[in-house]
């Protein structure tokens, strides 16, 4: 496949609860881009790709994900790659990449994924897509190594607000000093992960600005990086479904019992500082 004149694929990431799904959607107004519509995680989480082309995982092991958590997913079991791919279309992907895995790693991790994901693209008529796995910002040297043409949009939410979003969900925690510590460990991965790409590949954006405090500006920047020259599309999905009420601009301490909110608020204050002296300024101050 010719490399694109445009910017693809797109890789949304983030600490879970920090708007990579309204961004995916977002961008999938556009004409070029498709959402793909679960996070596929092979790619970029613990034990996949990544790992396996560094040796930090086997063959059996990664292959024993794909059949398994990666194939099917989540309290019904209705996510997973099974969403996007026919199982007998899987196997022989599997097949295939297994077979070729040994002579080039990354060739065969490039098109294991493309096997997987652009026919979804292809269906909705469109030639490119954007995926929101989680940790595709901490992967992203990997992944440029793949997709030479990629980019990258960093999702960051301010911490309190991810532990209130996260608190009770299924997969998730319902201890917020755990939720909190989460969040930390995600952002120095991602800002390690970033350091290790052209500054021109990633945009971090912030949820609270994209919906509510600087939303032209936010929604301008974007536009930007992903060289859209026609925005008329995002636009008026933008204006209709992306709002501060969806996003629950300043509402973490509604949702979380007062004495969580002030113990989440003081350890969060001074996970900022923690992170201002090691030099990663774009995480949201605390206000």
């Amino acid at each position: 496949m010719s490399e694109a004149s445009f910017p693809e694929p797109i890789f949304v990431g983030g600490v879970g609860r920090s708007g990579t799904h309204p961004m995916g959607r977002l961008i999938a107004a556009d004409p070029r881009y498709h959402w793909i519509r679960t996070e596929v995680r092979f790619h970029a989480s613990a034990g996949g790709l990544a790992d396996l082309c560094a040796g930090r995982t086997t063959m059996d092991a990664f292959l024993e994900r794909m059949r398994g958590v990666w194939w099917k997913r989540g309290a019904r079991q209705n996510q997973g790659l099974q969403r996007i791919v026919e199982a007998e279309a899987y196997e022989a992907a599997l097949r295939e990449f297994e077979a070729a895995f040994a002579a080039d790693p990354l060739e065969a991790s490039r098109r294991l994924i493309r096997t997987l994901l652009d026919p979804a693209a292809a269906a909705a008529g469109k030639p490119a897509w954007v995926e929101i796995t989680g940790q595709v910002i901490e992967q992203g040297p990997f992944l440029l190594r793949l997709f030479p043409n990629a980019k990258f949009i960093n999702m960051v939410r301010d911490g309190r607000a991810v532990v209130a979003g996260s608190l009770k969900k299924v997969d998730l925690t319902d201890d917020p000093m755990r939720a909190l510590a989460k969040w930390e460990e995600m952002v120095r991965a991602a800002e390690e992960g970033m350091r290790g790409m052209p500054r021109e590949r990633v945009l971090t954006v912030h949820l609270d600005d994209l919906t509510a405090l600087d939303r032209d500006n936010t929604f301008r920047r974007l536009v930007e990086f992903l060289e859209i020259e026609d925005p008329s599309h995002m636009r008026r999905y933008f204006d209709a479904e992306i709002s501060a009420e969806r996003a629950n601009v300043g509402r973490w301490r509604e949702r979380m019992a007062p004495a969580d909110a002030r113990k989440v608020d003081r350890r969060y204050r001074r996970m900022v500082r923690r992170l201002r002296r090691a030099g990663i300024d774009w995480t949201p101050a605390p206000t």
